[in-house]
């Protein structure tokens, strides 16, 4: 296992929490307390897929780079995306307020990706 990418973890957390507060229909972030509590959670999915892409390796990765949009927009598309609309399936979504949720997910875990290989 390689060592873990605590740089690209902090910097990924960023620039999801920037993508995050600039997609449309978010409401503005008007307390440091949300913004601190933003950055922590979606510094949550940097720490696992940091472990991850450890595990894989900085070799393996350095020769197959596709390993890290596979690996973040998968984790995304089956987990996060699926698990995001059965949470929301009795609340009443509508369909278009599921895709824009689900395509802001996809988006921000293949930027969490680009991260991790620029700096990998």
């Amino acid at each position: 296992m390689g060592p873990v990418n605590w740089l690209a973890v902090g910097v990924s957390a960023l620039v999801m929490l920037a993508l995050w507060a600039a997609w449309p229909g978010r409401a503005a972030l008007g307390r440091l307390s949300a913004l601190l509590g933003a950055l922590a959670l979606l510094a949550l999915p940097a720490v696992m897929i940091a472990h991850a892409l450890a595990r894989i390796g900085p070799d393996r990765l350095a020769l197959k780079p596709w390993l890290y949009w596979m690996q973040t927009g998968g984790i995304a598309a089956f987990f996060v995306i699926p698990a995001l609309w059965l949470g929301r399936v009795r609340s009443g979504w509508n369909t278009r307020e599921a895709l824009a949720e689900g395509a802001f997910w996809l988006a921000a875990f293949l930027v969490m990706g680009t991260v991790f290989w620029a700096l990998g």
